[in-house]
């Protein structure tokens, strides 16, 4: 602007990113976290029909499938759990140390795999487990 020119305001305007017809994403149904939904090859949960009678069967441990059926991760199924910051850290710690003494390193060792071995441990031991409490249960197990 110049001395005689009024100043000009110059004021953003802001479009909406989305073109067309919007249409509110289906709500997800809700999955009680002690049972995982089942699966279908799409990816996507399946959901029992109303009347059903398909029941989950119990899987046992399986050994790790062959690498022509795609990469190890992709062959699991997630689950989430949430573990106590010295859980984490002392696990980090031990999967640090047994990857340093690793003579063979064809497979990765992560934390995961840790754990699952601590959960084929515990289910190992699933007759001896009892108790009501987190506590309780622990010592069931324990030496």
């Amino acid at each position: 602007p110049t001395a005689t020119s009024p100043l000009v305001r110059l004021v953003p305007a802001i479009e909406s990113p989305i073109v067309g017809e919007t249409r509110p994403e289906p709500a997800t149904p809700a999955v009680p976290d002690s049972v995982s939904p089942l699966v279908t090859e799409s990816g996507t949960p399946e959901q029992p029909k109303s009347g059903s009678t398909a029941v989950r069967k119990r899987r046992t441990p399986q050994p790790p499938e062959s690498d022509s059926d795609g990469p190890r991760y992709l062959q699991l199924v997630r689950k989430e759990a949430r573990l106590r910051t010295d859980q984490v850290d002392a696990l980090a710690q031990l999967r640090r140390r047994l990857s340093r003494r690793r003579a063979n390193r064809d497979e990765v060792l992560t934390d995961n795999t840790l754990i699952r071995i601590a959960v084929d441990l515990l289910l190992g031991q699933a007759d001896r487990l009892h108790g009501d409490t987190e506590s309780e249960l622990r010592r069931s197990v324990s030496p």
